[in-house]
């Protein structure tokens, strides 16, 4: 993992820790812990699976597409909403066995570099995704947090099974800043979604974007505030 943080980082990370005592290290998932996105690619298996389905017989991973073209927040709710009816122990199992084999070849190392920095210096690590919680559970756990320290988008659940209806806040853009300070304050923030990430980003005392070499636009704005960048695509 040497060589993958710099040193001012790892410095900065460690007077943190003694700065704001307890305080949460908060990572984002997809894109930040490993590559592409764990939800969507859960919600694929699912649909191919034949267990998530429309009642007019179209493609739920297009109306999926569709909704988080119309506003993201709320299309990546959908995501969840659309496991209604399915029996919780039945989709965790399944996510758990998606997970085993689609995380390991896609996780990024600087990520873990700075989890393994974080966590030396005594800081909390919490992910705050935005996919649903389910495969969150099952795939951070992969990349080194407990199940304790996982925060994803939710719906109730009612009988063993998941209902349609969302628990807030949506852990996406400000719903991270919220579901994140129920755990404790913000003092590091890791991510790679100008949209998604840039407002926890904010709230917190040292931020950290992820970004390939070719660039993100939160890599940019990330510059242009004197943050740190890590290599998304590094080993």
């Amino acid at each position: 993992m040497r060589g993958l943080i710099p040193a001012q980082l790892a410095d900065r990370v460690r007077a943190l820790g003694q700065e704001v005592r307890g305080g949460l290290a908060v990572f984002d998932a997809d894109g930040t812990l490993w590559r592409e996105d764990v939800g969507e690619a859960f919600l694929r298996h699912l649909v191919s699976l034949g267990w998530v389905r429309l009642p007019d017989g179209s493609d739920p991973y297009a109306a999926y597409e569709r909704a988080v073209e119309r506003d993201r927040a709320a299309g990546y709710a959908y995501a969840a909403q659309l496991q209604a009816g399915l029996e919780v122990g039945r989709v965790q199992e399944e996510a758990e066995r998606f997970a085993a084999s689609w995380v390991p070849p896609r996780r990024i190392p600087a990520a873990q570099a700075l989890l393994e920095v974080c966590q030396a210096a005594g800081l909390a690590p919490l992910v705050v995704s935005a996919s649903p919680l389910g495969i969150v559970l099952a795939a951070a756990s992969l990349a080194g947090f407990g199940r304790e320290r996982c925060r994803g988008i939710e719906v109730a659940i009612r009988d063993g099974r998941f209902t349609s209806d969302v628990v807030k806040p949506i852990t996406y853009a400000e719903g991270k800043i919220a579901a994140a300070r129920k755990a404790g304050r913000i003092a590091l923030a890791c991510g790679d979604s100008y949209t998604g990430d840039l407002p926890v980003m904010e709230a917190a005392q040292v931020a950290v974007a992820m970004a390939p070499a070719s660039g993100s636009p939160l890599a940019a704005e990330a510059r242009k505030r004197g943050w740190f960048v890590l290599d998304q695509d590094g080993s």
